[in-house]
C-alpha cells in the first residue's frame, strides 16, 4: 500500500472515532437577537471584516506584461500553470476516503436548506470542516456560506437572524472565509425583511468600508426584484424620518435610481440596435406588437417526434408579441414548460373528434402517458418525503432528497420527451457501434438502457439547476448583462485593459451560485426509477385479427441481451410504436436553449459566465471534466484566459440572417422529395440485396451477401438520418427568416472555437452555409467584385487555378449565372420533364453556396453601379492543408512551404495532387512486381480518394482510420452501368494497402514535418510514462517500510496475547488501515502507485494551458431495480492512457496553434471593423474587406511563428516535468565469468550479502520501473539470455587472448554493439587473467616475505641461545658442601656456528648484520622495513597487471529501439561466440527530451508575399 493511501486510511480511522464535541442547537445559537444588541454585534463583526479587507487590498496583485503594439497579446508572467498530481489532490483523496466528492456532500446540505432544515445543514457543514479540514479549505468558498446565511434568513415562519449573525462570525473567524457582496446582500435583505432596519444599515455601512459598493449589492443574484424594492422602501422611510443614517439612505436611493436609469437607457438602445421596426425592449412587462405575422411557408416535414418538438419550440418565433431580449429569454426558459402545456392541451381535446382531428397519432399516444406517469412520480415523491422523516429506507433516503426537487408533471414531461428523442427504431440514429451491435443481434430497434438512464438523470438534474437559477436573478443583473453586451458590441471589450478590468471586477464580485452535484448512485437510481415508471405507464393499443378489438400493452420493453459476450440492457419499443416512427429516426431532439440567439451573446468574462443570457455554463466543452474544470477555473482566476475569451466574443458577435432566395430554392427541392444537392430523397430507393440460393452451402457467397446487406442497411439508416437532419436545418432556417441570429461560441480543450447551437450554424454542411448570410450588408467595391468572382470559382472547384483563370471562368459563364438568379430551381426540372435543363449551379462542389454567390453576383451586375451594390455574402479564404502549413512554418521547411503555398508561386500548389502522383508511382512499382492490390488499383486513383487521408494525417489519423476513409471513397466508384468497380469483399484490403502507400508518400514529401511529428510523439510518450520524483520516493518509502509495520503488528499481537487480550481496533486500523472502511477505494489508490498518472500539458501562444484528457476509465457497478448498471466513474482518479497521450499530442498541438491563429485573427478583424466568421482554417468576411482580412491573416501567422514555438515548448516541458523520472528498460550485456581449476572459462555468479537499506530501496525502485513500463507499453519478453561457458567450450577459451589495456582502442557501443561486446569479453578476460597473475605473484611475494622474516627471527633466536649457552659455560661450577677455586678459561669451550646460519640469510640481511645495522635489538624495526618493501612490490603488480578499466563492462541497449542488435547478441551468446549474458534491466532515469530537429532555410516573412497562402 502506498504511503499516500496509508496516510489517507489513518486519517479516515481517526475521523471515525467518536468526538467529544456535539453540534447542538445551543452551539449554533438560538436566542433571539434584540435590535440594539444586534447593531453592536454587527459593528464588531464588520470592523473585523474591514481590517481583513484592507489587508487583502494591500496584498500584491499579479503583474501582467503587455506588448506595446497590441494590447490583445497581453499575458500573465512567463510562469507555467502547475498541474499537480491527482494522487495529492485533496478533492480526489476525499472521494477515495468517503466515496463522495466534497460538492456531492455539500449538495445534501443545500437540499436541507431547500427543504427548510437549516439546523441539519449547519451540522453537515460544521461536521465536514471537522472531519475533512484540508479538502474543505481547498474546495469550499464563500458561496457555500452564503447558502447557509440565505437559508437562515429565509427560514419560515421567521428568519433566524441570531443564527445568521453567529454563522457570519464563525465563517470569518473559525473558517477564515471573507464575505463578498453576496454575503452583505443576503444579510441586508434578511434584516430588512425582519424589520431590523438599523442592523441592515449598519451592515451596509460595513459593506462600503469593506470595499464593496451598493451597485455591486444590487447585482447580487440573491436579491429578487421584490427584495430590492423593500430595501429601497427602507431607505425612503429613513429619508422621510430625517433621522440617523439619512446620508447612507440617500446614497442608496441615488444608486438605485442611477441603476434604473441605466437599465432604461440600455434596453432602449438594445431595441434600437436590433431593428428599427421592433418595439422598445422592456424587462418588467411584455408589450404586444401589432406588426403583421411573418409569413410561414409550407414544408413537407418529416413525421418525426423530434421535428414536431422542434416546430413547437419555434412557435415563439412566429408570435410577434415578443421581440429582442424578451423573446430570447422566452426561448431559453421555454423548454419543457411548453411541451407540458401542449400535452395537457392534447389530453383536453382527446374526446372531441373535431378538436383532435389535426393531432397526430404519436402526439395523442405520448400525451396519454403523461397522467399515469405523473401519478407514479407523485407517489414516489410522497414515499421519499416520508422516508426523509424516518430512517428506514436508506436507499430511498439517498436519492429521495433530490427526486422531490422537481414537480411530477415537469419530471414526467422530461422523461417522455427524452425517451422519444433517444429511442432508436427500425434503423434509427444510434451510434455506428450501437446500431451495428443491434443489427448483429437482429434486433428491430431499441436503445441501451444505460444510455437512456444517464440521459434522463442528466436532463432532470439540469432542469432542477435551471429552475434554481431562474429564481436567483433580478432586473439589475439583467441590466448589467446588457451593459456588458453594449461594451462588447461597441468594441471596448476588445481593449485588453478594459477587458481585464471587467474580468477582475466580475471575479471580485464572485456572484457564482453553488450548483449541486449528484453522486453516481443518485444519478443511476433516479434514471432507472424513471425508466421503470415509464415502462409501467406507457401503453399502446394492440390490434388483433378483429379490428374492433384492442388491448393496451406496454409501449416499451426492457430486455437483457448478450452482445459480444456482455449482458446488455436494451429498452425497445413495441412493434406498433415502431410503425408510428416508421422511416423516422431521431437526429437529436432540439433544446430551446440550443437555438441561435436573437440578441448578442453575453461576453465571456470568466470561465463559466458568457454565451446565453439566462444560464451559466463553462466556456470549454468537457467530457470528463473534473481535472480539466479545475485547471480551467485556476487559469480564469489567474487571468490567463483573457485573449481566448475575447476571441470567443469576437466570433459570437457576428450577426447572421437567412438568405431568403436560397431558402425558397431549398424549400422547393425539399418539398419535391427528390435527392438533390445534399438534400436526401424522401424514400430510400436502393433495392434490397437478394439472398443467393447457395447461401447455406457457399461460404464466399454467404459472406458477400452479408456484406451487401450490411451496406444496404447502413445506407438506408444513413439516408433517413440525413433526411431528418436536413429537416431540422430547414425548420430552423424558416423560423429565423424574419429574425437576425447570433451563434454564441465555446471551445474544446485545445482552444478551437465552435458555435454552441448544434443544429444550425455556419460550421454545418453546404446547405447551412448556403442558407446563411451576414445580416449586415456592405458596398461591394471594385475589389470586392474581384473577390466575389474568385469565391464563385472556388465553389465550383477551381481553387487550384490562378486568380486570373478563376476570373475568366466566371466571366465565361455569366449567362448561366444570370439564368440561375432568375430561376434557381425550374419547376420543369423538379418535375423531371424530358426537355428540362439541369441548373448549372448543381454541378458545383458546394452547390448551395454557389447558388448564393450566383444570386449575389447577378444582383451586383444588374445594379446601376456594381461597386456600390450592398452585399451580405460571406467570402471565404481557405488555407492549404493548414496543419502542414504550421509544420512547415515551425521547421522552416522550404520544400514543405512551397507545397502548401507559404512561399511565392505563380499558381496555387495542390498538395493532394502531389501526394496522388507519388502514391501512383508507388502503386505502379508494385504493379510491375505483380502485387495483386496494386494491379486492381492501378489507373483508378483520384485526388478525392487521397484528399481526406492527407488532410487528416497531420491531425493524427491512424492507419485503421485512414483505411476506413479510403474504403468509403472506393465504394463510391462506379462504372458506366452504375455498378461498383471494386468487389465489396475486397474493399477493406485494398484500402489498407493504399493507406500505407499514402503514408509513405507523405513521409517522402514532408520529411521535415515527419521529424517534428516524431519529436512530439516521443516527447509525449516520455511524459505519459513518467512519474514525479516525489511520488516515486513516496512509493518506495512505503514499500521499504512495510516490513517494519508488519513487525510492529506482530509485536502488538504478541503483547496482546500475553495480556490475554486482542489488539484493539484503533491500533489495528493504524497498522492495517487497508482492513477498514473504504478498503476497496484505498486499494485502488494503492494500485495507482505503479501507474502512469502524468498527462501531457502545454501552453499555447495565447497563454492558455492545454491538458490532454485521455485517461483509462474507472467503472463502477451499481445495482438498481431495473438492472445492474456498469457506469464510468469520472471522480475516480485513474491512470493516463499512454498510447492515446502519445498519438494525440502532435495533432492536438497543431490544433492549438491553428486555434491561436484563428483567435488572434478574429480579434484583430473585430478591432479593424470587419465582420468576421471562421470555420477553423477557413476565414470569412465581406467581399470588400477580403484584402484587409488577408493582411491580418498573414500578419498574425507570421507574428505567431516568428516566436520560437518549438524551443518554448521544449523549455516548458523541461520546466514543467523537471522533477519527473522516466522508467527505462534496457538489455544489458554483462561479463561475469571466471576460471575453472583447469583454466577453462566458466560463468560467474554474484552472491549478494545481506542487503542494506539503500539496496532494498533500489530493488523496490527497479521492480516499480518494471511494473510501470508494463502498464505503459505492455512490454513482455525474455528477461534473461545466459550462455554458460564450461571447460568443454575449448573454441571460446582458445580464442581468448589477453590484450594490452594501456593502448587498446575502444569500440563505440552505439555504432557497433557486437564489436563492443566482443571487446568487452577480451577486456574482461584480460582483467581476469591479470587478476589471476596478481593473485599468484602476490601469493609468492607474501610467501617469500614470510620465509625471510622467519629465517631472520630464527637466526637471532639461535644467536641468543648460543650466547646464553656460552655464558653458562664460563661460569664456575660448585659442588655441594665445598668451595672450588675459580679458574678463568682463556677461551670458550664452544663457538657459535655463524657461517652455517649466515648461509641461509639473504645477502642484504647478511650485510646488515655484518655492518651492525641489524642486531637483536633492531630486528622489529628491520622487519617493518621489509613489510613496506613487500607492500610496494604488491602495489607494483596492479600497475603491471591492470584489473580495472575505465570502460563499464555493461553495454546497455534500449529495449525496443535496438531490437536487431539485441537479437544478434542473443544468437552469438547461444552459439558460444560471446562469453557474457544479456539481462533485461529496469530503472528510473531523469526525464529528458531529445534535441529539436534542425530547421531549414525558409524565411517565415515570405508568407507576407505569398498570394495563395489563403485564397
Amino acid at each position: 500500500m502506498s504511503q499516500l493511501a496509508f496516510r489517507l486510511a489513518q486519517s479516515y480511522s481517526r475521523a471515525m472515532r467518536p468526538t467529544a464535541r456535539v453540534v447542538t442547537r445551543a452551539a449554533i445559537g438560538s436566542t433571539r437577537l434584540q435590535s440594539a444588541t444586534g447593531v453592536q454585534h454587527v459593528r464588531l463583526l464588520t470592523q473585523r471584516a474591514s481590517l481583513q479587507s484592507l489587508q487583502l487590498a494591500s496584498a500584491p496583485k499579479p503583474q501582467y506584461s503587455y506588448h506595446d503594439d497590441n494590447m490583445l497579446l497581453a499575458s500573465p508572467s512567463s510562469t507555467i500553470l502547475p498541474l499537480g498530481d491527482l494522487r495529492d489532490d485533496a478533492n480526489y483523496l476525499h472521494y477515495m476516503q468517503t466515496g463522495k466528492t466534497v460538492t456531492e456532500q455539500l449538495s445534501v446540505m443545500q437540499n436541507c436548506l431547500i427543504n427548510g432544515n437549516t439546523e441539519q445543514a449547519q451540522r453537515i457543514l460544521m461536521g465536514m470542516y471537522q472531519l475533512y479540514p484540508q479538502a474543505m479549505r481547498e474546495v469550499v468558498d464563500v458561496s457555500i456560506h452564503n447558502e447557509i446565511l440565505n437559508g437562515l434568513l429565509s427560514a419560515q415562519p421567521r428568519p433566524l437572524v441570531s443564527d445568521a449573525l453567529h454563522w457570519y462570525d464563525v465563517m470569518e473567524n473559525q473558517y477564515k472565509v471573507s464575505p463578498n457582496s453576496n454575503t452583505f446582500a443576503i444579510l441586508i435583505s434578511g434584516f430588512v425583511n425582519s424589520d431590523m432596519q438599523n442592523v441592515a444599515l449598519a451592515i451596509m455601512q460595513e459593506m462600503l468600508r469593506s470595499g464593496y459598493s451598493i451597485h455591486g449589492m444590487l447585482l447580487s443574484s440573491y436579491l429578487s426584484d421584490e427584495a430590492i424594492r423593500k430595501i429601497e422602501g427602507m431607505a425612503q422611510e429613513v429619508v422621510s424620518r430625517d433621522g440617523e443614517n439619512v446620508e447612507l439612505a440617500t446614497m442608496l436611493l441615488s444608486e438605485v435610481k442611477k441603476a434604473e436609469d441605466n437599465i432604461s437607457a440600455l434596453t432602449a438602445e438594445a431595441s434600437a440596435n436590433l431593428s428599427d421596426s421592433q418595439p422598445p425592449v422592456t424587462i418588467d412587462t411584455l408589450k404586444p406588437d401589432t406588426a403583421a405575422q411573418p409569413e410561414r411557408k409550407h414544408l413537407e416535414s418529416t413525421n418525426v417526434a423530434g421535428i414536431k418538438q422542434l416546430q413547437a419550440t419555434l412557435e415563439s418565433l412566429y408570435q410577434s408579441e415578443l421581440q429582442g431580449y424578451n423573446l430570447q429569454i422566452r426561448l431559453e426558459n421555454d423548454t419543457y414548460d411548453a411541451a407540458l402545456a401542449r400535452y395537457r392541451e392534447i389530453n383536453a381535446k382527446r374526446n372531441d373528434p373535431l378538436l383532435s382531428a389535426n393531432i397526430s397519432a404519436l402526439k395523442k399516444l405520448s400525451a396519454s402517458w403523461l397522467p399515469k406517469l405523473e401519478a407514479l412520480i407523485e407517489e414516489e415523491q410522497q414515499r421519499c418525503q416520508a422516508t426523509q422523516a424516518e430512517t428506514g429506507d436508506h436507499l430511498r433516503g439517498r436519492y429521495g432528497r433530490f427526486f422531490t426537487q422537481l414537480s411530477p408533471s415537469k419530471m414526467a414531461t422530461v422523461t417522455i420527451l427524452e425517451t422519444l428523442r433517444l429511442n432508436v427504431v427500425s434503423n434509427g440514429n444510434a451510434g455506428p457501434t450501437e446500431r451495428q451491435e443491434l443489427l448483429n443481434q437482429k434486433k428491430p430497434g431499441g436503445i441501451f438502457a444505460i444510455k437512456l438512464i444517464s440521459t434522463l438523470s442528466k436532463a432532470i438534474h439540469n432542469e432542477i439547476r435551471f429552475e434554481q437559477m431562474k429564481k436567483r436573478t433580478n432586473r439589475h443583473v439583467f441590466g448589467n448583462r446588457l451593459s456588458l453586451a453594449r461594451l462588447a458590441t461597441s468594441g471596448k471589450l476588445f481593449n485588453m485593459a478594459v477587458r481585464r478590468a471587467k474580468m477582475r471586477e466580475y471575479r471580485e464580485q464572485n456572484n457564482d451560485l453553488f450548483l449541486d452535484e449528484w453522486t453516481l448512485d443518485t444519478q443511476v437510481q433516479i434514471g432507472s426509477l424513471l425508466v421503470s415508471m415509464l415502462l409501467e405507464a406507457a401503453r399502446i393499443p394492440e390490434h388483433h385479427l378483429d379490428p374492433d378489438s384492442e388491448r393496451l400493452v406496454p409501449a416499451f420493453k426492457h430486455e437483457i441481451e448478450f452482445i459480444k459476450g456482455r449482458r446488455v440492457g436494451i429498452v425497445a419499443p413495441h412493434a406498433q410504436l415502431r410503425e408510428l416512427f416508421k422511416d423516422d429516426a431521431f437526429v437529436g431532439g432540439v433544446h430551446a436553449r440550443h437555438l441561435p440567439m436573437l440578441v448578442p451573446p453575453r461576453p465571456w468574462l470568466s470561465y463559466n459566465a458568457g454565451g446565453y443570457l439566462t444560464r451559466d455554463e463553462p466556456c470549454m466543452r468537457l467530457k470528463s471534466g473534473t481535472e480539466q474544470m479545475r485547471l480551467l477555473k485556476q487559469a480564469s482566476n489567474e487571468d490567463r484566459l483573457g485573449t481566448v475569451l475575447a476571441g470567443l466574443d469576437a466570433l459570437g458577435l457576428t450577426r447572421w440572417a437567412i438568405n431568403r432566395p436560397v431558402f425558397e430554392a431549398v424549400r422547393k427541392v425539399w418539398n419535391s422529395g427528390r435527392e438533390l444537392a445534399e438534400i436526401p430523397a424522401r424514400s430510400y430507393d436502393e433495392l434490397e440485396p437478394v439472398k443467393p440460393d447457395n447461401y447455406d452451402s457457399d461460404a464466399a457467397a454467404r459472406y458477400k451477401y452479408q456484406m451487401e446487406m450490411r451496406e444496404w442497411v447502413n445506407g438506408r439508416a444513413n439516408q433517413h438520418s440525413q433526411r431528418c437532419d436536413c429537416n431540422y436545418k430547414i425548420e430552423i432556417a424558416q423560423a429565423f427568416l424574419d429574425h437576425p441570429m447570433y451563434f454564441p461560441h465555446n471551445m474544446d480543450f485545445r482552444g478551437r472555437a465552435y458555435p454552441i447551437p448544434p443544429h444550425f450554424n455556419h460550421l454545418g454542411n453546404d446547405l447551412c452555409r448556403g442558407l446563411l448570410m451576414f445580416d449586415e450588408g456592405r458596398p461591394l467595391t471594385d475589389k470586392g467584385l474581384y473577390w466575389l468572382k474568385i469565391h464563385l470559382a472556388n465553389l465550383f472547384g477551381k481553387d487550384k487555378l490562378s486568380h486570373d483563370e478563376r476570373i475568366r471562368f466566371v466571366e465565361e459563364n455569366v449567362s448561366h449565372i444570370m439564368a440561375i438568379a432568375d430561376d434557381p430551381m425550374p419547376d420543369a426540372f423538379l418535375a423531371s420533364e424530358p426537355d428540362a435543363t439541369r441548373p448549372w449551379w448543381l454541378d458545383a462542389e458546394n452547390p448551395w453556396q454557389a447558388l448564393a454567390a450566383c444570386i449575389d453576383y447577378a444582383g451586383a451586375m444588374r445594379s446601376p453601379h456594381p461597386a456600390e451594390y450592398v452585399s451580405h455574402l460571406h467570402i471565404h479564404q481557405d488555407g492549404t492543408c493548414n496543419g502542414l502549413q504550421h509544420y512547415a512554418a515551425m521547421g522552416r521547411d522550404r520544400k514543405g512551404a512551397e507545397e502548401v503555398n507559404l512561399a511565392m508561386s505563380e499558381r496555387p500548389q495542390d498538395v493532394y495532387s502531389g501526394i496522388l502522383r507519388v502514391a501512383e508511382r508507388l502503386v505502379d512499382e508494385d504493379a510491375k512486381n505483380g502485387v495483386e492490390e496494386a494491379l486492381q488499383l492501378q489507373n483508378k486513383l483520384t485526388r478525392k480518394i487521397v484528399k481526406q487521408t492527407v488532410m487528416t494525417n497531420v491531425y493524427g489519423v491512424t492507419l485503421i482510420g485512414a483505411k476506413e476513409q479510403i474504403a468509403a471513397r472506393l465504394r463510391e466508384i462506379k462504372d458506366d452501368a452504375g455498378e461498383p468497380v471494386f468487389d465489396i469483399t475486397k474493399v477493406h484490403g485494398l484500402a489498407l494497402y493504399l493507406a500505407r502507400k499514402i503514408f509513405d508518400s507523405l513521409g517522402e514529401m514532408f520529411a521535415h514535418a515527419q521529424e517534428i511529428q516524431n519529436w512530439l510523439n516521443e516527447s509525449a510518450r516520455r511524459i505519459a510514462n513518467s512519474m514525479s520524483r516525489a511520488a516515486l520516493a513516496e512509493t518506495v518509502n512505503m514499500a521499504t517500510e512495510s516490513k517494519r509495520t508488519a513487525a510492529k503488528l506482530r509485536e502488538a499481537i504478541k503483547e496482546a496475547r500475553k495480556a490475554g487480550d486482542s489488539v484493539d481496533q484503533e491500533t489495528l486500523m493504524e497498522l492495517r488501515p487497508d482492513l477498514g472502511p473504504g478498503a476497496t477505494r484505498r486499494k485502488r489508490l494503492d494500485t495507482l502507485a505503479s501507474k502512469p498518472m502524468t498527462p501531457v500539458a502545454w501552453t499555447t501562444p495565447l497563454g492558455m494551458t492545454v491538458l490532454q484528457p485521455y485517461r483509462k476509465m474507472a467503472v463502477r457497478r451499481i445495482a438498481t431495480d431495473l438492472q445492474n448498471i456498469n457506469i464510468v466513474d469520472p471522480n475516480m482518479p485513474t491512470q493516463v492512457n499512454p498510447q492515446k497521450q502519445k498519438t494525440a499530442f502532435p495533432p492536438n498541438f497543431v490544433h492549438s496553434l491553428d486555434a491561436s491563429h484563428m483567435v488572434l485573427s478574429a480579434i484583430e478583424c473585430k478591432i479593424a471593423g470587419l465582420v468576421f466568421a471562421s470555420v477553423h482554417d477557413s476565414y470569412w468576411t465581406h467581399a470588400c474587406d477580403v484584402d484587409k482580412m488577408n493582411t491580418i491573416l498573414r500578419d498574425q501567422f507570421v507574428r505567431m511563428h516568428t516566436e520560437p514555438i518549438m524551443e518554448r515548448l521544449k523549455a516548458e516541458f523541461e520546466e514543467r516535468y523537471s522533477d519527473h523520472m522516466l522508467p527505462v528498460a534496457s538489455w544489458d550485456y554483462v561479463n561475469s565469468f571466471s576460471f575453472e581449476k583447469n583454466g577453462a572459462l566458466k560463468a560467474g555468479t554474484q552472491r549478494l550479502s545481506k542487503t542494506t537499506r539503500e539496496q532494498r530501496r533500489q530493488l523496490v525502485e527497479t521492480e516499480l520501473a518494471r511494473l510501470h513500463l508494463e502498464t505503459c507499453e505492455d512490454t513482455v519478453g525474455e528477461d534473461m539470455v545466459q550462455q554458460q561457458i564450461t571447460a568443454n567450450d575449448a573454441e571460446l577459451a582458445e580464442s581468448m587472448e589477453p590484450v594490452d589495456l594501456t593502448s587498446i582502442e575502444l569500440v563505440d557501443s552505439e555504432t557497433d554493439p557486437v564489436g563492443a561486446a566482443r571487446q568487452a569479453d577480451l577486456i574482461a578476460y584480460t582483467t581476469r587473467i591479470n587478476a589471476g597473475r596478481i593473485r599468484d605473484e602476490r601469493k609468492a611475494i607474501m610467501k617469500e616475505h614470510r620465509e625471510r622474516v622467519s629465517r631472520l627471527r630464527s637466526y637471532f633466536t639461535r644467536q641468543a641461545k648460543a650466547a646464553k649457552a656460552a655464558k653458562a659455560e664460563r661460569k664456575p661450577r660448585k659442588k655441594f658442601g665445598s668451595v672450588e677455586p675459580t679458574v678463568e678459561s682463556a677461551e670458550p669451550t664452544s663457538k657459535p656456528q655463524v657461517v652455517t646460519e649466515a648461509g641461509k640469510l639473504e645477502a642484504a640481511d647478511l650485510d646488515a648484520i655484518n655492518s651492525g645495522v641489524l642486531a637483536q635489538d633492531s630486528l622489529d624495526t628491520y622487519i617493518e622495513t621489509l613489510k613496506l618493501d613487500r607492500d610496494l612490490q604488491i602495489d607494483r603488480l596492479q600497475a603491471k597487471y591492470p584489473t580495472k578499466f575505465d570502460r563499464p563492462l555493461i553495454i546497455s541497449l534500449p529495449a525496443g529501439s535496438r531490437a536487431a542488435e539485441v537479437e544478434q547478441l542473443k544468437m552469438l551468446i547461444k552459439q558460444g561466440k560471446l562469453a557474457g549474458r544479456l539481462v533485461k534491466s529496469h530503472r528510473f532515469d531523469k526525464l529528458t527530451f531529445d534535441d529539436l530537429p534542425a530547421q531549414g532555410d525558409f524565411n517565415i516573412n515570405e508568407v507576407l508575399q505569398s498570394p495563395y497562402f489563403f485564397s
